[in-house]
């Protein structure tokens, strides 16, 4: 074939333009869920109002409402919104650049790791998954968590895979080391990437008995070490004791020791939950599969320390989950799902080249299944991207209906939200709202709070609801004020709604 071959240029050309096209998706699906501008959720609107209501020192304090953030991903925040304003789009700045930022540097990972096809796999996986698009717009640190997960990697993996042949010097060393130390404070969990790749880079040097080489590449993890030891300290240890805490994620942290059926399946659905709900990868049998072929294939090319540093994350996140430390929780081990994609994509990598000199269609079909969804997901946020808590344009339609003598309930799941925006729509007069309480499923406290309504009209704003004994607490205060009044008006949104009442 002649070098200058149009087919030769098509195929030159081709992994470029693909990998052109799934950057642009991932950025525009990003964008997408931005620009939608939806209203701030309960999760949301609780760190905002921290951010909105305290100064720079006053973030390193514990935060209200039972909120845990990193430093620097507060302060980072909390700059936007004294430069630019607060409203959501730059609450949620931080996250969107985080977001995009990711995709780029997750490529330039993969490309030092993997072949061109696995590159190109892990780099579609992420750009196109569902939950890393959505949290990219959203006021809490989980895509800023993703993003420094991959900067850890891309910074420390190079010592990992041949610390010798490296041969890097003190001031590299050092270098790395004051780099990952300032990881911790702008994303918590990036400490269990950072630990794992300690293990992974140490693991060979001392295998080997070149101790010398261990004790020099020891450096970084030290000074890792003594950040995390500071940011306890400073930071971490009044939250990580909040009973409400440890009651909220009771049910998120694992089971041990895992010798019943039951401990059993709670680890194998908590994984299946974590490739779906976090990864965005709903065929969780194929990507078990490619993630454990991606392992094998590591192991037994030699990259052993490679293999270790992209599973011990996870497992130590598992550790502390097992201590009461870490829930295993979608959002919170989002962190851990750039090294699963690297594993994943490995190991799609290793089937394809198996796959490939029998069925070049069923190689492409097994590349596609993987893909398959994650590109229709990304592709639908395009057209149609996610809501959660519609709460504005239900306080939007309170003020534009309100009338002289009017007061507002508000149910306590949308305390939060109505507490951000309620000064936006000039509804902060504390004369003009009554603050429901939470029941616990004890429903004479709402019937109380419907017995203390004033007669009038009265606007119910409901979000975030919750239900005891399957009973839902929206039905029951509704059942209430229908005992009270007459029904004259309602809106609903998503997941939220509101209600005008004439009460007597």
């Amino acid at each position: 074939m002649s070098r200058n071959s149009p087919q030769l240029h098509c195929n030159q050309a081709w992994p470029l333009v693909a990998l052109l096209a799934t950057f642009a998706l991932g950025i525009a699906a990003r964008l997408a869920q931005y620009l939608s501008n939806r209203s701030l959720w309960l999760d949301e609107a609780y760190l905002a109002l921290n951010i909105l209501g305290r100064d720079f020192p006053d973030l390193l304090r514990p935060l209200d409402h039972h909120q845990i953030a990193p430093p620097l991903f507060l302060w980072a925040v909390k700059l936007a919104v004294s430069l630019w304003g607060d409203g959501e789009a730059i609450l949620r700045l931080v996250p969107l650049i985080g977001g995009i930022l990711a995709l780029p540097l997750f490529y330039f990972l993969a490309q030092r790791v993997l072949g061109p096809l696995g590159a190109w796999l892990a780099t579609a996986l992420l750009a196109w998954s569902q939950p890393l698009i959505c949290y990219a717009s959203e006021v809490k640190p989980y895509a800023t968590d993703a993003l420094t997960a991959i900067a850890a990697c891309a910074l420390v993996l190079p010592l990992v895979e041949s610390p010798a042949a490296a041969r890097p010097s003190v001031r590299r060393l050092l270098l790395t080391g004051a780099l990952g130390a300032l990881m911790p404070w702008f994303s918590y969990p990036s400490a269990f990437v950072l630990g794992g790749l300690a293990v992974a880079m140490l693991a060979t040097p001392f295998l080997r008995r070149q101790y010398r080489l261990a004790l020099r590449l020891a450096i970084p993890p030290a000074l890792w070490g003594l950040s995390l030891l500071a940011l306890y300290a400073a930071v971490l240890r009044p939250g990580l004791s909040d009973p409400f805490l440890r009651t909220f994620w009771r049910e998120f942290f694992a089971p041990f020791p895992p010798w019943s059926l039951a401990a059993l399946y709670w680890y194998l659905q908590a994984w299946f939950d974590f490739l779906v709900w976090a990864g965005g990868v709903p065929f969780y049998g194929l990507a078990t599969f490619a993630w454990l072929a991606g392992g094998i294939t590591l192991w037994q090319a030699g990259r052993r320390a490679l293999a270790l540093a992209l599973v011990l994350p996870l497992l130590g996140a598992t550790a502390a989950s097992i201590l009461k430390l870490y829930p295993l929780y979608i959002r919170v081990i989002l962190f851990a799902v750039p090294p699963t994609f690297l594993l994943i994509a490995c190991g799609g990598e290793a089937v394809h080249r198996a796959l490939s000199p029998h069925s070049r269609a069923i190689a492409l079909l097994w590349i596609a299944l993987l893909l398959l969804h994650p590109l229709y997901r990304s592709l639908t946020v395009l057209s149609s991207p996610l809501m959660n808590e519609e709460v504005r344009p239900a306080i939007q339609y309170i003020r534009d209906h309100w009338q002289e003598g009017d007061r507002v309930y508000v149910y306590h799941g949308a305390a939060p939200t109505f507490a951000y925006y309620a000064p936006r729509f000039g509804l902060d007069d504390p004369t003009l709202y009554q603050m429901g309480r939470a029941s616990n499923g004890d429903f004479t406290v709402l019937q109380d709070d419907v017995a203390r309504l004033p007669p009038g009209r009265v606007w119910a704003l409901f979000a975030h609801i919750y239900s005891f004994n399957g009973i839902s607490e929206q039905s029951f205060l509704l059942a209430q004020l229908d005992g009270r009044g007459t029904q004259l008006d309602r809106l609903e949104t998503q997941n939220a709604a509101v209600f005008l009442y004439d009460l007597r």
